[in-house]
């Protein structure tokens, strides 16, 4: 399991990737999607040329797959990378902050939350962030509390007065 202590909930995210597991589904699912296209594309357009009526010899018509290729190739070589870093940024703004959120999680269960969680401006779920800072303000209230008890709040709380009441 990732250590997600390391995270600071106040961060600025410097790393292109915040959860490699769920990313990187995501990013694999889309790779298959592009490679399924380009492949229908390539059958669809070799179906076109060799099913065609054009005179020629097979080789002449593969000289002509292969030239169509050279025109789209390239370009799709320089737009899968940008794309590929658009969807990381772009899946950064659920996965950063769910990320954010597990370490704060596990920082509280351990006792150290020093800060209240808050999310870049345009992180999605920033409301999980906000309903987390209440759970955290009360808890660490009770935590205080049962800390540092001052004796029963009133005379239906004290011990001989529960034992009373359970007999």
């Amino acid at each position: 399991m990732m250590d997600l202590k390391r995270f600071s909930s106040n961060s600025t995210r410097k790393h292109v990737i915040a959860d490699p597991h769920v990313q990187g589904a995501i990013l694999r699912r889309v790779a298959l999607y592009a490679f399924a296209a380009i492949l229908y594309y390539s059958v669809v357009f070799c179906c076109t040329v060799f099913l065609s009526d054009r005179d020629g010899t097979t080789t002449d018509r593969m000289i002509e797959c292969l030239d169509d290729a050279i025109t789209w190739i390239p370009g799709l070589f320089v737009i899968l990378p940008i794309a590929a870093y658009d969807l990381l940024a772009t899946t950064n703004r659920f996965a950063g902050p769910i990320c954010r959120l597990r370490g704060e999680l596990q920082r509280l269960i351990a006792g150290e939350s020093p800060r209240p969680l808050n999310f870049r401006e345009h992180d999605h779920w920033s409301e999980i962030a906000e309903l987390f800072n209440e759970v955290r303000a009360e808890l660490l209230v009770l935590r205080e509390e049962s800390q540092n008890p001052t004796g029963p709040r009133n005379k239906a709380d004290s011990p001989k007065d529960v034992v009373d009441v359970l007999l």
